[in-house]
């Protein structure tokens, strides 16, 4: 569950402001997201196309610990692909497990490790994202 990389930096508010001011596309508020956390981001994030702003992705935004599935828990997941962790049993009964900080670090290290077995692509053969969510 690589989802666990959220644990430090921050998200601009376009990438997530949907979630606040036009969910399903009515004017309205991703019912997922806790109430509370929602009013602060929108004191943070004015309107949908706010490109400059950014927040905190957790709580612990400079420290790599598991408070990321700590706050997933809370659903105050900046993303919806955060919130998306409790929608299925699979998902939400790993969420749980790595609300434990030891187990936290070890399946961390576990999949930086896996991921490092990944053939990298090099040279022609492949690009380094200046975005990570759309290709160059």
């Amino acid at each position: 569950m690589n989802a666990g990389g959220h644990t430090i930096g921050v998200g601009h508010c376009n990438a997530f402001s949907n979630r606040l001011y036009n969910f399903t596309g009515r004017g309205d508020q991703d019912p997922s997201l806790n109430p509370t956390y929602a009013a602060f981001l929108k004191t943070q994030c004015r309107n949908l196309t706010d490109n400059t702003t950014f927040v905190p992705m957790d709580g612990s935004v400079f420290t790599f610990d598991n408070n990321y599935y700590v706050t997933v828990k809370q659903n105050k997941g900046l993303f919806q692909s955060d919130a998306a962790l409790l929608t299925n049993k699979g998902s939400r009964n790993i969420v749980n497990e790595l609300l434990d900080q030891k187990k936290f670090f070890t399946e961390f290290a576990q999949s930086m490790k896996r991921m490092g077995a990944i053939n990298v692509l090099t040279g022609n053969e492949g690009e380094i994202r200046k975005k990570c969510f759309v290709a160059n």
